[in-house]
This record gives structure tokens, sequence and C-alpha cells, in this order.
């Protein structure tokens, strides 16, 4: 995604020889053929030691070389995925990297948000663009908000493959930037890039259940989330699981997804159709049925996190679970 820039020095701001707009682009994927991305970004490490001490336990910095990732990629290596997952050709290993946001077209300005104190007072070893989208979503839009490469293709006819910011637009949190959760700020007042997903998964959801004669009935609404929840990557699902307590083959459970399939369009062409969505984004009731045997007995129920290496219908293999909430009735 690139978007136009236009500035101004206010000696010229009036004068008919006032210079041409300058682009600048957000961060967005690869590939990005720079040989020195990997002694570049160890640059900005040795300055900038506390953000990239959070940076190296991110996801980010995991991009290509989580385990969980790398066997999804293993099954589908698709050029498309590795362009977000490491855009830097040359050093796939540093993933999304800080010159990979800061410096996304080797422009040489350090992108960076805007703050009170005028550009003539910058002390940096390097020139510094303050850009107030970088500040907000255009920052995550290129790589969190963008369609399936068959739609991409053939300029936008069928579905999006991630939709996050379209989400927080329509959230409570609307307001809020991605930064002001994904990038809490550290003691020393600068913020934090470790990006961490699971501290934030208990506080996402509201969780209430109660018993029905054969089951059990979770009535869920968004909590302190900007947007649907789970949001993203495709290879996300929440999973509520219940069970007869002393007798676990009287089970069952209700995946929450994005879903789609394949549809001809008008051109002869396959695209990918989104047929339903009943993830989290605003307040739903799942019921789970277990059948007469769970009458009168105690039933243990939880709401878990899902990434999974694939997923076909509600099939899928799951790589790890995380426990969002949980009781018994």
């Amino acid at each position: 995604m690139r978007f136009a820039y236009i500035a101004f020095a206010s000696a010229c701001a009036a004068s008919p020889l006032a210079p041409a707009p300058v682009e600048i682009a957000m961060p967005g994927p690869g590939p990005l053929a720079r040989h020195d991305a990997a002694s570049r970004n160890a640059a900005c490490e040795s300055c900038h030691a506390e953000a990239a001490a959070t940076w190296r336990s991110s996801l980010h910095a995991r991009a290509w070389t989580d385990p969980v990732f790398e066997r999804s990629f293993a099954k589908e290596p698709a050029a498309f995925c590795r362009d977000c997952h490491a855009p830097e050709v040359a050093a796939p290993a540093i993933g999304v990297a800080c010159v990979t946001c800061h410096d996304p077209k080797s422009t040489g300005e350090i992108l960076a948000v805007p703050r009170a104190t005028s550009a003539t007072s910058e002390r940096a070893p390097h020139a510094v663009r303050r850009d107030s989208r970088f500040a907000g979503d255009g920052a995550c839009a290129s790589c969190h908000e963008f369609p399936f490469p068959d739609v991409a293709a053939r300029g936008g006819d069928g579905a999006r493959m991630q939709r996050t910011i379209e989400e927080h637009a329509a959230s409570r949190f609307a307001d809020r930037t991605c930064a002001s959760c994904h990038m809490p700020k550290l003691a020393s007042g600068a913020r934090g890039h470790a990006f961490a997903v699971e501290p934030m998964l208990a506080r996402a959801l509201v969780v209430r259940a109660t018993r029905s004669d054969e089951g059990v009935r979770i009535d869920l609404s968004p909590g302190e989330i900007g947007h649907a929840f789970p949001t993203g990557d495709l290879f996300r699902r929440l999973v509520i699981v219940a069970e007869v307590a002393d007798d676990p083959r009287a089970r069952a459970e209700r995946a929450l997804a994005r879903r789609f399939r394949f549809e001809t369009n008008a051109e002869g062409a396959k695209i990918q159709r989104e047929i339903g969505d009943d993830r989290v984004a605003a307040p739903k009731t799942v019921e789970i049925v277990l059948g007469p045997e769970a009458r009168g007995r105690e039933i243990a129920w939880r709401v878990e996190w899902q990434r999974v290496v694939s997923m076909r219908g509600d099939v899928a293999e799951i790589a790890s679970a995380v426990i969002v909430a949980s009781g018994r009735l």
C-alpha cells in the first residue's frame, strides 16, 4: 500500500516554485532485495537496545523461523506467504525487522511517529521522517488487510484474506491506534516491540456459561479488543469444548472462524468467497448439546484460542492452544 506524502518547507509554502510532492511508502510486504538488511538492522539494534530487546522476543522477529509457520509453509510454500513473513529476501531469518518497518523503501529516512519537538532539533545519526500515518493503522495495514493473491491479481474480485483494519474501524476502540494496545509503553516511555498476543487473550473476551438441560450455553462478548476475535491470520480459531466431567466420551465442540468456498465468477475464474464468519465481533451465544447422558451430571467447559497448521472446514491440525476461559457446571 503506497500513500502520497507532501511536505513543504515553511519558506517555500507560498512560493510558485514550491517543490514537487515527495512520495513515501508505509511498511508492507516484500520482496525487498537489500543485501545489507542484516547489517543495517544490527546497527538499529545497537542504538535502540531497549526496543530491540522486545522485538527479538516477538513473532515479527520470528515471522520466518516460527515452527508453526514453518509447518504451514511446508504444506503450501507460496511466494505470497514469504513476502510478508520474510520480506528481507537476502536475510529471511530476521523476519519483519527494524529496517522493514522504519525504512521500507531504503530512502535513508527513518520513519517515525510525530512528536512535539521540531525536525531541526533531531539528534540522530540518520535522517528522520515523522509521519502521522506511521502512528496509525498505516504502519500495519499492508500486512494485516489484504485480499487473497488470486483476488489481488484480478483487481479485487472476491474475499479479503485478512481484514483486521476494517474490523478495527467498526469496533468500539476505533479511536485508538493499533500501537496503543499492541505496543504498550516501556518504563523509558518508548513503545515496546514485542507485539505479544497471549497475554492479551484473557482480556479479549467476556465469557458467561450457564447450564442447559443436555449441555451448556456460552455467552461471548468482545472485551478489551478492537477487532474480531480471533483476527488476522486464517490459521487462528476459537473453539468451545464441553464434556461430561466424569465421561470425556460425552464430548462436543464448536469452532468459530471464517469460512470460504471456491466459486466461478462471471469471467469463469475460480475465486474465494466468504460464506460464513462466526467469530466474536459482537455479543453472541453458542449452544453445546451433549445429549441425554449429560442430564444431571457435571459438565466441564472451556474456550480455547488455537493456532493451527492447516484447516479444512472445521477439521484442523492443531499446533497450540491457549485456554481463554473455563469452568464446571
